[in-house]
C-alpha cells in the first residue's frame, strides 16, 4: 500500500503534498501531548532536522483523552515545548482513512514507517524508539 493514496490535511500547511518529500522515508505517528511518550517529539525533531526521516504528527485523543486541545493549541505545545519544526496534520479520529489503510494504533505514538517510495514498511508500536526508524528505511 502507498501512501500517496491518502490525502491529509494540516491547519498551517493546508492539504500535505507527499510528493514535495520526493525520495525521503517518512513516518506518520498519532500523537498525544498528555501522554508519556511525548518526549519521543524531541527525537522526531532531531530526525526532521537530519533529513534522514520525514516525521508527520498526527494528534488524536482517543486513548486516554490524552490531546485534549484544539489544532492551535497543540501545535503550540509541541512548538513551544518540543521546538517541533516537522509538519502537525489536523488532529483526527481513529476512523480516519490513513488508519483503515495501514492499522489501527494500539495506544498513542504508533508509527508507520513509509519507504523513499512512500510504499508502507511497517508500523512500529509506541514504545519503538524514533530514532531507531533509521534501521528500518
Amino acid at each position: 500500500m502507498n501512501l500517496n493514496t491518502v490525502t491529509l490535511s494540516s491547519a498551517s500547511s493546508g492539504l500535505v503534498n507527499l510528493g514535495s518529500y520526493y525520495k525521503k522515508p517518512i513516518v506518520i505517528f498519532n500523537s498525544a501531548s498528555l501522554c508519556s511518550y511525548t518526549s519521543q517529539l524531541k527525537d522526531f525533531q532531531t530526525l526532521y532536522e537530519t533529513g534522514k526521516i520525514i516525521p508527520m504528527a498526527m494528534p488524536t485523543n482517543e486513548f486516554g483523552q490524552q490531546e485534549p486541545g484544539n489544532q492551535i493549541e497543540i501545535v503550540q505545545h509541541y512548538n513551544t515545548k518540543f521546538g517541533v519544526k516537522f509538519v502537525v496534520l489536523d488532529k483526527t479520529t481513529l476512523d480516519h482513512e490513513f488508519f483503515t489503510k495501514f492499522g489501527n494504533p494500539d495506544w498513542n505514538f504508533n508509527k508507520y514507517l513509509f519507504d523513499v517510495g512512500h510504499n508502507f514498511v511497517q508500523k512500529f508500536d509506541a514504545g519503538f524508539k524514533p530514532m531507531d526508524l533509521i534501521n528500518h528505511v
